[in-house]
């Protein structure tokens, strides 16, 4: 009798348990080189290549294609030779207009699921001010690479997200900036009060210099800097803190009270 009920449990713990643990486990990335990667990255070289600039949604079609593999698990050169793809997007052929940016904009958001070697690539494309320069016209795809870096979820990459947020004189990128920073929510208390501490000191000047409305400049300056930022920066200051406020001095009455505990 209680080898038939060992049975039965040894069965039961086959077909229940074993099936359950076998679909949390990460998916088997296979060995060796993928092909149909290395056919897309070709087509993707010969898009960029093309000074007609005709065949970029080819471009973008074989960019939705690599992030695919890349997501559902190739080998670590495959991963390698994908992320330098899409820097090759991003720093080679003839520059796209400011207007026609489909094909930029595919790369970051792939480079967005690339880890720390994406956010590389991403960090120079920023910086690279020849290639998209700080004018009006670059602010929204300068934008988009700034939440991508954030996407990343590249710790080395929070001290360079915290100044753009802070210190970039376009409302939008600072309010990116601050957005990007949401994506560090499962960090460490650390780094989440660095990073709230620091948004809410400049969020803490314009709130500041808003309340003065009327009396100069730098008070109007103030209300439409924080009109661009506040959205966004409330969006994380939820993420990272797990509260939920409107305004800067809600925010800062929680914090007097709460920054020296645990998160």
């Amino acid at each position: 009798m209680a080898s038939t009920l060992r049975t039965r449990l040894f069965l039961f713990c086959s077909l229940v348990l074993l099936p359950t643990l076998a679909a949390t486990q990460d998916p088997v990335v296979p060995k060796g080189p993928d092909k149909e990667v290395a056919e897309q990255i070709v087509l993707l070289k010969d898009v960029v290549a093309d000074k007609k600039m005709a065949r970029d949604a080819e471009g973008v079609a074989a960019i939705d294609k690599l992030l695919m593999k890349f997501k559902a698990g190739v080998e670590a050169k495959d991963q390698t030779a994908i992320v330098k793809a899409l820097d090759g997007v991003l720093t080679g052929g003839k520059q796209r207009p400011s207007n026609k940016t489909e094909i930029y904009v595919g790369a970051a958001q792939a480079l967005g699921y690339c880890g720390a070697e994406g956010a590389k690539v991403l960090k120079e494309a920023y910086l690279n001010k020849s290639r998209f320069p700080e004018k009006p016209e670059w602010v929204p795809f300068r934008e988009h690479v700034l939440k991508n870096l954030g996407r990343t979820k590249d710790e080395s990459m929070v001290k360079f997200l915290l100044n753009e947020a802070v210190r970039n004189h376009q409302s939008a990128l600072a309010a990116a900036g601050g957005e990007a920073l949401g994506n560090f929510e499962e960090s460490k208390d650390v780094l989440r009060k660095e990073i709230v501490g620091d948004l809410m000191k400049h969020y803490g000047e314009l709130a500041e210099k808003e309340s003065q409305i009327g009396s100069n400049i730098d008070s109007q300056n103030a209300q439409n800097r924080l009109a661009a930022l506040q959205d966004k920066w409330n969006g994380t200051l939820a993420k990272l803190t797990r509260q939920n406020f409107a305004t800067f001095r809600e925010w800062q009455a929680w914090h007097n009270k709460h920054k020296g505990q645990p998160w």
